[in-house]
């Protein structure tokens, strides 16, 4: 069993620590002065997501969450009587009239992301916000983006690259750390789906879209994927992919194998997981940890409470997500296009498209 020196928690440690931190996040300089903004903020479907964001902006800054749109009755009717600082519509459309926001979240399932994002867009709104995926394919996302103009900025929910981890490990990979990379192993598992269900049959697409976005995205993020190899996928208790395996060639040449699945009973909480080799050492990385292991040198590792010195001011769920939601506000304010822009993930939406066709393919 491999031992790793752990990181300590001495002051002028912590110092350290936080200053990496920070040196990880460089697009948040100034966010102090981003949440003095005066912004009014919309979020559309109150599901887990919408309660997620939602609290998190009024965390950030008390009250920023101006409107709800819902179609349940029950939730808007309920939400009035309880929240009285937030207004409830039913309608899209008297919402904009009666709020007129600066942005807005969409929150809702995945199929009705594309319509609702278009009548956003023709209604003149340039903020706005699509938890992921984005769309169901990128025929759609390629649509969404000739709508836009460049004023436009259309934010995705692929929390994951704002993960301290994960853009540590892409920071070591940028340096050279490991020297040239000759495979990488990953998956992301969750039990969510251990029983039988229909609820997915309608977007006719499972875990790789829903699940498997993030994996796919962060691969792309940190190594640039050229082409999808080999993809097969398994039904488990769906009518659509509820486990999902690949092989990704990736712009170095190496290979990239990847997992998906929402049925692993052995996962009490969703992981995500990399194992990076390379000519001069491995790095293994998750939501948790990041483990660099160099022959010949001290093997180290880093857990979350290493990372997150100071920064987010709030922490709700995973700190990924205020992190992203920090961004979104940051970059509205100084007018730039978001990390996660519908644009620059675009081609992770062309590579889920490319690993589904690749898997329905008959094997010769």
């Amino acid at each position: 069993m491999q031992k790793y020196t752990n990181y300590t928690y001495s002051n002028k440690q912590a110092t350290t620590e936080r200053n990496e931190m920070w040196a990880l996040y460089p697009e948040l300089k100034g966010i102090n002065e981003v949440l003095d903004d005066d912004l009014r903020i919309a979020i559309i479907g109150l599901g887990k997501m919408g309660l997620l964001h939602s609290a998190i902006l009024n965390m950030l800054k008390p009250g920023i969450v101006k409107a709800i749109v819902d179609k349940s009755y029950l939730v808007t009717f309920g939400g009035s009587r309880l929240i009285k600082n937030v207004k409830f519509y039913r309608d899209i459309s008297k919402m904009i009239h009666g709020v007129e926001p600066d942005i807005v979240y969409i929150t809702t399932p995945t199929r009705s992301h594309y319509p609702i994002a278009s009548q956003l867009i023709e209604k003149q709104i340039s903020n706005l916000f699509l938890e992921k995926p984005p769309t169901d394919n990128s025929k759609k996302a390629s649509s969404l983006l000739r709508k836009c103009g460049s004023n436009h900025k259309l934010m995705v929910g692929l929390q994951k690259r704002y993960s301290a981890t994960f853009r540590h490990a892409k920071k070591l990979v940028e340096e050279k750390t490991l020297g040239k990379i000759s495979s990488v192993e990953a998956y992301i598992k969750s039990s969510d789906v251990a029983a039988p269900t229909s609820r997915f049959d309608r977007l006719g697409k499972g875990v790789l879209l829903d699940l498997g976005v993030h994996l796919v995205d962060l691969i792309q993020w940190i190594f640039n994927v050229e082409k999808v190899e080999k993809a097969a996928m398994r039904k488990i208790h769906t009518n659509v992919d509820d486990h999902f395996q690949a092989s990704l060639k990736l712009a170095s040449g190496a290979e990239a194998l990847i997992e998906v699945s929402w049925s692993d009973t052995s996962r009490r909480l969703p992981e995500t997981y990399m194992k990076i080799r390379g000519e001069k050492g491995i790095i293994e990385v998750s939501e948790d940890y990041l483990k660099l292991d160099l022959p010949g040198s001290t093997k180290t590792a880093r857990y979350k409470p290493h990372y997150y010195q100071g920064i987010p001011q709030v922490n709700l769920a995973d700190p990924e997500y205020t992190l992203e939601n920090m961004h979104f506000l940051h970059s509205i304010h100084y007018a730039k296009q978001p990390i996660t822009s519908l644009q620059n993930t675009f081609k992770t939406m062309k590579i889920i498209d490319e690993l589904y066709e690749k898997a329905r393919k008959p094997i010769d």
